[in-house]
């Protein structure tokens, strides 16, 4: 069988992954210099193998939604199980003993590379990085030549995992190599691939004794020392290819699952290695690794292939308010709340969906719409407008449940005409019926009833959504008044609707922005693609314009007292920056940016986007001021976690647009 094909890598990855581990377990028990040396030589085999696959894929693919499976099978599992296990060693008190520093800042520090605990993920990451830029910019020598010079730069840095990365600069670039000369390799066999082999030993060993030598191992840690590392590790990671794939591993059905979730394997084991010194710590090891093995089958079962981001983003939101308020009763509570929420979220998203058009004579009768889901949503009105006047809001440390009552200590200027009635009728929190009825009436007009109808039992099972009726919040009532509007006029949005409506458009963006700030997100991302094909003097004007007519609207305001309306303490425009950093615009605006462009006229796409960047926004800035403060509790009164409602609408949208586009 040919060494190189799938049949057999695959078991291949299997055993250097399952060597990492048993490498992991040896040195913690037995820190002894033989075996100190092994486990650098299966992290080169699994890097041989990952840059000769992803070469092998090119071939046959091309670079075809490259990034979505890099992220699919690589980011968000590790991601995941990140989260997921600081979470759940956070709050069970036995498995709190054993990682005592589990909880937000560990979390935190893992997912940025802060603790190179998963260094590998995150240079396997750099390594599809520099692959994607050379493939998609360049070609022949000159891609090559970038390819050795990013090596070449790899193996002269310094990382947070030390001389590891150093050591294995070279082996992910020698599997792309070994993929174009694979024909040349497959000619090698018998005599002449032993010969090869012993060639590949030798050149490791005579690395092996130069590093052993005293004034060499004087240098360990160094960069120089590193040109010794490092084809020392790639040379003996290559012999292991032909010596393992002598003993036939393909023939175990073992071998091959292995293989299969090797990535997993390894991610599984990580945290746990420094529990095995203590006593007891082996069983503790094997026990806490396989609960993190069965932490990543659960993603790879239930969420990689059947959560998109928008789902995954209206259940994260709606279990972090869960998770607040029941942490209030106990921690104990808060865990299971937490986790019955999460798996409640879950079935819920996947309640069947009406795909059928409207015109289209029904396939099935309809999961939602009629009588029962209409005399459903009437219950939940009555039921948030008792909770609305059951809580006083006076007693609330919220503040903005009234423009009307405080408007100059308040975000919401006096000109909004459409708080007026509710002001008349002595509850300015009433305007979130009046905007979600309207979200809903749009939705319906655009995809249906039944459609309509779905939107509106998703947002009465939205834990978060609650919170914001019982206290007379506005800030979803905004978000949700933007969205209906986009909803009715995005399907119009073509060249010629958007050039001859554009000063119009200018207008309302203004208006809009008035109301909340954070509105600019959605609405930039559905106006740059139009924008950025516009001369740049309509560029200035539109922009002016808009600016002129959002200046506007403050203007009562500046005129009435100026001192309070700027200079005060808590004026609108402190009350909704004071929390941001600048410096993380230097992230912002790229990722905007590239979410506005990848839409491409695609309603789920742009709904899917907002409510990602809506999401990035405040779950960046929460991040950036926990390492400034050093205060890493989410649930202190430091974080507003209500700011991720602002994703909700945009995530309901998602979810109803995906089958259409």
């Amino acid at each position: 069988m040919d060494m190189l094909s799938r049949q057999n890598t695959l078991p291949l990855r299997g055993l250097a992954a399952l060597g990492i581990v048993v490498f992991h377990v040896l040195l913690m028990l037995c820190s002894h210099p033989f075996i100190n040396m092994w486990g650098g030589h299966f992290v080169a085999l699994f890097l041989v193998l990952s840059g000769y696959g992803l070469e092998e894929s090119r071939r046959q693919k091309g670079l075809a939604d490259y990034w979505h499976r890099r992220i699919q099978r690589v980011v968000l599992p590790v991601a995941f199980f990140i989260v997921a296990y600081n979470y759940l060693f956070a709050h069970i008190p036995v498995l709190r003993f054993r990682l005592e520093d589990a909880g937000m800042q560990r979390c935190l520090d893992e997912l940025l590379y802060l603790r190179p605990s998963f260094w590998f993920v995150f240079f396997i990451l750099k390594c599809y990085l520099v692959y994607w830029v050379g493939t998609r910019f360049l070609s022949g020598r000159l891609r090559w030549a970038f390819f050795a010079g990013c090596a070449l730069v790899q193996l002269n840095l310094s990382s947070p995992s030390g001389h590891l990365e150093a050591e294995q600069s070279l082996s992910f670039l020698a599997g792309v190599l070994l993929s174009q000369k694979r024909e040349w390799v497959a000619r090698q066999r018998g005599r002449k691939l032993w010969g090869w082999t012993l060639l590949l030993l030798a050149i490791g060993g005579i690395c092996l004794v130069l590093k052993t030598y005293t004034p060499l191992h004087a240098l360990k840690g160094t960069t120089p020392y590193a040109y010794l590392l490092c084809p020392f590790r790639l040379t003996w990671g290559l012999a292991l290819v032909p010596i393992l794939s002598a003993l036939r591993p393909h023939r175990l059905g073992v071998v091959q699952t292995l293989g299969k979730y090797s990535l997993e394997i390894y991610v599984a084991h990580i945290p746990f290695m420094r529990m095995l010194p203590a006593d007891g710590g082996l069983l503790a090891f094997l026990v806490c690794s396989l609960i993190g093995f069965a932490i990543l089958m659960i993603y790879r079962k239930f969420v990689q292939d059947k959560l998109g981001i928008s789902e995954a983003i209206f259940i994260l939101v709606n279990v972090v308010f869960v998770a607040k308020y029941a942490e209030r009763i106990s921690e104990g509570v808060a865990f299971w709340c937490t986790l019955a929420a999460a798996v409640g979220y879950y079935v819920v998203k996947s309640l069947p969906l009406p795909l059928r058009r409207r015109g289209e004579l029904p396939r099935k009768p309809p999961s939602f719409g009629g009588v029962g889901g209409g005399f459903f949503c009437v219950i939940i009105f009555i039921s948030a407008l008792l909770v609305q006047y059951a809580i006083d809001p006076w007693e609330l440390q919220v503040d903005r449940w009234s423009a009307l009552y405080s408007p100059i200590r308040n975000l919401l200027p006096v000109w909004q005409l459409l708080h007026v009635p509710f002001y008349l009728l002595g509850n300015v929190g009433l305007s979130f019926f009046a905007a979600a009825a309207f979200f809903v009436w749009s939705i319906r007009k655009a995809y249906g009833k039944e459609r309509a109808v779905r939107v509106g039992l998703l947002m009465s099972l939205s834990v978060a959504v609650w919170y914001e009726v019982a206290v007379r919040s506005d800030l979803i009532t905004n978000l949700l008044l933007a969205a209906g509007i986009i909803v009715l006029f995005l399907p119009r949005m073509t060249d010629a609707w958007v050039e001859r409506w554009r000063w119009w458009i200018a207008v309302g963006v203004g208006l809009l922005a008035s109301t909340r700030l954070i509105v600019q997100v959605p609405v930039g991302l559905l106006l740059l693609p139009w924008l950025r094909r516009m001369s740049l003097r309509r560029q200035c004007a539109l922009a002016l314009l808009t600016f002129c007519v959002f200046a506007l609207t403050f203007l009562p305001f500046a005129l009435w007292d100026w001192q309070q309306f700027y200079h005060f303490r808590n004026n609108p425009w402190a009350l909704q920056t004071r929390q941001g950093n600048a410096s993380d615009f230097l992230l912002f605006v790229p990722l905007a940016l590239f979410l506005a462009m990848e839409w491409k006229g695609c309603a789920f796409r742009y709904y899917r986007n907002s409510a990602l960047m809506l999401v990035v926004l405040v779950g960046v800035t929460f991040a950036h001021n926990m390492y400034l403060g050093q205060n890493f509790d989410l649930f202190s009164p430091a974080y507003d976690i209500t700011y991720l409602t602002t994703a909700i609408p945009f995530c309901l949208l998602a979810m109803t647009a995906k089958n259409d586009d």
